[in-house]
């Protein structure tokens, strides 16, 4: 598959208005320039969408066949290792510095974390309301990937085997009612609505129609009109995260703004225009090679100093999102990139390692009797 640095550096702009979003640095005397800076998980499903339709269509096309070994082990390369990493690297801190209820807590959104049901997890355990600290509930979005990895490959390869020509025209159906699902669920469980696979489909799939339309009529004829088109992507992106208002239902129909906005830019940007050509610069690109450690990262590091250090200001926060660069760098090189590659690491060992792996954090995070009275406490409340 060609490389295109422009997605890479479209991933930078994503978890960068994330980062930001949860940061709330004050400017002026407003913390909330970034307030729908959560778009940026929407612009990681879109992309998401893309790349996984992508490869199998790519595969299919090439090979005649599927392999979904192959497939599930380049997801359990791309996603496990870092995440297995950071929390661990999270232990020690949440046994030093959390009450035994949210140590309770955490161990628990740590084992939905392995199984990848942490989005239904949140949705059912976490209270707002209450001082509970989550430093891992932005792995919702992973829950949901993961579980539309589960579904999506199987469900593309029955139809293109059986009814190809109705394909798209399911995939078509389903997007529509997810939308609306969406739009409507949203408007009377809006946390349901924000985190749970149903409301989120049709955004991945938004990105699975561009790899689509891609493979069947080739990549997009460069001309002074489609040059446009990737800064009409931006400006919508632009406009629903500095200059919306609150969004009172996302997702829902407003969200189709960044959705297109991120599709305009995926299937039209290029070296050859504005916005291809910013979002190829080296720092951005490098940025977003490593956004999934920055996305993983930084919810952790902001919610402890926080918790250590209520009140942060500005040059503490500040301070936040620098270490999360510099954690991201380390576990970047370290561990994504070695556990990436096939040559480094051969399936057999990679897939021993992380079992073992996964077992020993199911095994660490176990409540233990000293919890009985918490665990026996918050299934009350």
């Amino acid at each position: 598959m060609t490389y295109r640095p422009e997605i890479d550096g479209l991933r930078a702009v994503a978890v960068v208005l994330v980062l930001l979003f949860h940061a709330a640095f004050t400017v002026m005397g407003r913390s909330d320039w970034f307030k729908n800076g959560y778009i940026g998980v929407d612009i990681f499903f879109v992309i998401s969408g893309y790349l996984i339709t992508l490869i199998i269509l790519k595969e299919l096309r090439e090979t005649g066949g599927f392999s979904f070994g192959n497939f599930y082990e380049r997801r359990a390369r791309r996603i496990l290792p870092v995440l297995f990493f950071i929390i661990f690297a999270t232990f020690p801190v949440a046994f030093h510095l959390l009450s035994d209820a949210e140590l309770y807590e955490f161990l628990l959104s740590v084992i939905s974390i392995i199984f990848f049901v942490s989005n239904i997890f949140f949705y059912f355990v976490y209270d707002a309301g209450t001082p509970t600290i989550a430093p891992f509930v932005h792995t919702w979005s992973l829950a949901v990937e993961e579980q539309f990895y589960l579904i999506f490959p199987i469900a593309l390869l029955l139809l293109r085997r059986h009814i190809p020509k109705f394909t798209l025209p399911i995939f078509f159906i389903v997007f529509c009612l997810s939308f609306f699902f969406a739009e409507y669920i949203g408007r009377y469980d809006y946390e349901f609505n924000y985190s749970q696979l149903p409301s989120r489909i049709w955004e991945l799939l938004a990105g699975s129609f561009l790899a689509f339309m891609e493979l069947e009529r080739g990549k997009v004829r460069r001309n002074r009109f489609n040059s446009l088109l990737p800064i009409a992507g931006a400006a919508m992106i632009f406009w629903y995260v500095m200059l919306l208002g609150t969004d009172p239902v996302h997702p829902g129909y407003l969200s189709i703004f960044p959705i297109l906005g991120t599709m305009l830019i995926i299937a039209f940007a290029s070296g050859d225009d504005l916005v291809g050509r910013a979002l190829s610069l080296k720092p951005v690109v490098a940025t977003g090679k490593m956004s999934y450690s920055l996305y993983l990262w930084h919810l952790p590091v902001y919610m402890f100093l926080e918790y250590a250090y209520p009140n942060s200001k500005n040059p503490e926060k500040l301070g936040w999102v620098i270490l999360t660069f510099l954690l991201s760098v380390i576990s970047y090189y370290l561990i994504e990139r070695p556990f990436r590659n096939r040559e480094v690491i051969r399936a057999k060992p990679f897939f021993y390692l992380i079992g073992t792996t996964a077992i020993l954090i199911v095994f660490l995070s176990f409540p233990g009797d000293r919890f009985s009275i918490v665990g026996s406490g918050l299934a009350g409340h």
